[in-house]
């Protein structure tokens, strides 16, 4: 067996269990099908968050991004979460969690029930990182900066993926190498060494 017979058995048995373990990756579309609009339906329920993060994913991201809570950010993170490692979701779920905690130690509220003004203080004071440079005083260690910019990342990639900030940076559609039309050898004719 060479290389490549070996790479395609290991990737189809890795398909092959993938699709067993996870029934939706091996589901079928019709052509031409969005999936996207299934985002946009009016019975959606979130995967991964409870009512309360949603709602304050959508406060947080529209003031992170304004036009996120339009573009659907937090239906989407909930989508690409409920499909990511354990860790990752701990993670995420974790900095949703200090930013509502910072909230209650300040104000006590949660972030969702703050004013516009409240939740911009709390984004400020999260966004930057507590040292003797920023402060002018030596501050204890705040984990704050590092999960609102763990939450920052997250919002922001998922707002320019999506088709409205796609638009604001420009992209209008079409793809800048054209339309792949596949192989021009024909009748099985290469130009280099195949094993």
């Amino acid at each position: 067996m060479n290389r490549r017979d070996l790479l395609r058995t290991s990737l189809l048995a890795s398909i092959g269990a993938g699709t067993a373990a996870f029934p939706a990756l091996a589901r079928d579309f019709p052509p031409g099908y969005d999936a996207s609009k299934e985002l946009e339906a009016s019975d959606w329920k979130p995967l991964l968050l409870d009512a309360h993060q949603n709602e304050t994913l959508i406060a947080l991201s529209d003031i992170v991004v304004p036009g996120a809570r339009q573009a659907l950010v937090n239906r989407f993170l909930d989508l690409l979460m409920s499909a990511e490692k354990a860790e990752t979701q701990r993670e995420f779920l974790s900095a949703l969690a200090f930013v509502d905690g910072a909230c209650m130690e300040r104000y006590r509220s949660a972030f969702v029930h703050l004013p516009p003004d409240q939740q911009t203080d709390v984004v400020a004071l999260l966004a930057f990182p507590h040292t003797q440079q920023t402060w002018g005083e030596e501050v204890a260690s705040f984990p704050g900066h590092q999960h609102f910019e763990n939450l920052k990342t997250w919002i922001v990639g998922a707002y320019y993926s999506s088709p409205v900030g796609l638009k604001e940076i420009g992209w209008d559609g079409t793809f800048p190498h054209g339309v792949f039309s596949g192989c021009p050898h024909q009748n099985g004719e290469h130009s280099g060494p195949v094993e």
